[in-house]
């Protein structure tokens, strides 16, 4: 499945990114490369979590369209991440 993710510029200078579908999951990176790969580390890890830890979750991706309607999400990158439950016992690799 693909998730949804906004990519914005940080105060800092550097990308951040916002999960819409999954609160509370954040990420960051130097170029917008790098956000996109570690927003897909920190889905993976969010869901390897609830997943050891035995909760309940469902992902639903919402349509970009949809979400690129908010107000709280304007003025951002939309991209989509691949989502593989089955990838849980391998996850995206570090760079």
């Amino acid at each position: 499945m693909d998730i949804p993710i906004l990519i914005h510029m940080d105060k800092e200078s550097v990308y951040g990114v916002t999960v819409p579908d999954l609160p509370g999951v954040r990420s960051s990176g130097a170029t917008i490369d790098k956000a996109m790969s570690n927003a897909a580390k920190a889905i993976y890890g969010h869901v390897g979590q609830l997943v050891e830890q035995g909760k309940p979750f469902e992902i639903k991706p919402s349509p970009v369209e949809a979400l690129s309607r908010e107000p709280d999400y304007a003025g951002g990158i939309w991209a989509l991440v691949s989502f593989d439950l089955a990838r849980l016992d391998d996850p995206p690799d570090d760079d």
